[in-house]
Formats: structure tokens, C-alpha cells, sequence
């Protein structure tokens, strides 16, 4: 039988506890609000949030009273949820996302950074080290596109050349073909 010292002392860390489960809670709240995962992820991160939970909380219920559950735990828990509720949420919230939204700003800042010093001179640096190749692309650009007019025209030439000849020899045989189908 444990003394009724102990017995308070126990009920006081599972105060604590509560509140610090509270915390986690909200802190899980924030980090689930700011990725808003779909209902699998969610579901998942629920487990996972209550089996760390329940692991913490039988952690300290070891190291306090050699892992003895009495009713007394359960109130302890559950009043430490409702004090941290009451009292210290509110704060908690605001705090946490006013450091989110300063982190914010600050990955803004470091990437800004990160461009103007590293990806911006090292665009104009290739853009002046393929300024020859772009050249050369217009160039032979240029060159296809009368290389296609000069074949273009060739090719009508040719095709009206050789227009009259082809007629003659489609007129040819197809004369020569109604000679021999003919009804004699």
C-alpha cells in the first residue's frame, strides 16, 4: 500500500501529464492543420498520436509509481486536460502559429537570398555561355528555311516538267488498253 504523500505526488505528475498530453495534441493539431492530410494520412496520424500518447503516459506512471493504475490516475489525466484546456491553449495556438508564420517569412528570406545570390548569376552565366549556341540554332534556322524554299521550288519545277511527258504516256496507255478490251 503506497502512502497518501506518494498518492498525491502521483496525482500531481499525472496533472502534468495531462497538460502535457494537451500539448501534444495541439501541437499535432497545427502540424495536421498546416499539411491537411486527406483521411488515410489523418487516421494514421491519429494512431500514431494516441499509441505516443499512451506509450508517454505509461512511461511516467512507471517512473512514478511503478506503473500502478488507480482511479486517481485517470482523474489527474483528465484534470490536467482540462486546466491545460482553460488556461494555457488559447496561448499555446497563437504562439505556435505566430512562430509558423515567422518561419514563414524566413524561408521567404532565405530563398530570396538563395536567388539573388546563386540561381540568378548563374542564369545569366550559362544564358552567356549558350549565347553562341543560340546563334547558331537562328543561323541554321535560317538556312532550312531556305534549304525548304529552294526545295520547295525545285520541286514545282520538276513536277511541271515532267507534267506533259506523264500525260502523254497515261494518254498512250490508256488508248492502248481500250484497243485491246474492245468487243471485236
Amino acid at each position: 500500500m503506497t502512502s497518501a504523500e506518494q498518492q498525491l505526488i502521483t496525482l500531481g505528475w499525472m496533472v502534468v501529464t495531462g497538460a502535457g498530453v494537451g500539448l501534444f495534441f495541439d501541437l499535432y493539431r497545427v502540424a495536421r492543420g498546416l499539411i491537411r492530410p486527406r483521411w488515410l494520412l489523418t487516421a494514421l496520424g491519429d494512431g500514431l498520436f494516441w499509441l505516443f500518447v499512451a506509450g508517454f503516459t505509461y512511461g511516467v506512471l512507471l517512473q512514478v509509481n511503478f506503473g500502478e493504475v488507480r482511479s486517481y490516475i485517470f482523474l489527474g489525466i483528465i484534470l490536467g486536460l482540462l486546466l491545460y484546456y482553460r488556461l494555457l491553449s488559447p496561448l499555446v495556438l497563437k504562439l505556435a502559429l505566430k512562430l509558423l508564420g515567422v518561419l514563414r517569412r524566413l524561408v521567404a528570406l532565405a530563398k530570396g537570398i538563395f536567388i539573388a545570390l546563386l540561381l540568378r548569376p548563374l542564369n545569366r552565366l550559362l544564358g552567356f555561355c549558350l549565347a553562341p549556341l543560340r546563334w547558331l540554332r537562328k543561323g541554321a534556322a535560317r538556312l532550312a528555311a531556305r534549304g525548304r524554299g529552294w526545295a520547295g521550288r525545285t520541286a514545282r519545277g520538276l513536277g511541271q516538267a515532267l507534267r506533259r511527258p506523264l500525260r502523254m504516256l497515261y494518254r498512250l496507255l490508256k488508248y492502248k488498253l481500250l484497243f485491246f478490251t474492245r468487243k471485236k
